[in-house]
């Protein structure tokens, strides 16, 4: 049958990739000639191409072809690390890669704006859903390599009128600004979940097949209240998470 045939040029193709016939980068046969090397039809190869490319192991190019896909190497990122707020740095840094590959220039492009609080936004801040916050967007690269996006969220009782709410990259750290508001960080709650990108994540990431995403969502508190929320959104397969206790070098 054509729904048993798919999956047989599919696990055929799959052990292809693992024993090294097809490495990584390497482009696979056009349809036309699998259709000939597998006697079926192409609506049979397509089928088989989908199922690689759900489960990761091809991507299709526009124009170009389908090709085998290298290995993510993930990287590690530590969830104890807190910006340095009295420093001046900024929230977006606080949850940067460390290791190997991460010496690379981190650029990246600001949004503000305001709009009105989601399920998720305002259970965490302790506002009305559907009230009214400023959300500052950072969409970061690592080199010319898509890395994460953040989103910070400010109750509008705090934010409104004040360098929050500016375009562009603020000359001091937002919980800086904060702190001179009279809201000086002393504390967050980190929550972790998956779930799938939206059109403008897979367009932001490049997604060409099914990657979940890792969203870290860190919360946090003055002593009386949240006074802002962060997601740090990253691609699942491209990043590790880890928690760290006492005195660690980042080194190892």
């Amino acid at each position: 049958m054509a729904g048993a045939k798919y999956r047989q040029i599919a696990d055929n193709l799959r052990e292809q990739i693992r024993s090294g016939t097809l490495r990584p980068g390497d482009q696979l046969p056009t349809e036309p000639l699998l259709a000939v090397s597998y006697d079926a039809s192409r609506s049979t190869i397509r089928l088989a191409i989908g199922l690689l490319t759900t489960t990761g192991l091809v991507e299709t190019r526009q124009g170009m072809g389908t090709f085998v896909r290298r290995p993510p190497a993930p990287m590690t990122v530590v969830l104890t690390r807190e910006e340095d707020w009295q420093a001046g740095e900024h929230a977006e840094a606080a949850l940067q890669p460390i290791g190997e590959r991460t010496d690379r220039p981190v650029t990246a492009r600001f949004l503000a704006e305001a709009e009105n609080a989601g399920a998720e936004v305002a259970a965490a801040l302790n506002v009305a859903e559907g009230a009214p916050v400023v959300v500052r967007r950072s969409h970061l690269h690592l080199d010319q390599e898509p890395w994460s996006l953040v989103a910070s969220y400010y109750p509008m009782d705090i934010a409104s009128g004040t360098p929050l709410e500016q375009a562009g990259r603020m000359e001091k750290s937002a919980s800086l600004v904060l702190a001179e508001l009279g809201h000086r960080p002393t504390g967050y709650r980190d929550d972790i979940y998956a779930r799938m990108p939206d059109p403008s994540e897979e367009e932001f990431f490049g997604l060409a097949s099914v990657v979940p995403l890792t969203v870290v969502s860190r919360t946090a508190y003055d002593m009386s209240r949240p006074i802002r929320l962060t997601l740090y959104v990253y691609r699942a397969d491209q990043v590790r998470l880890r928690h760290e206790m006492g005195s660690i070098s980042h080194g190892q």
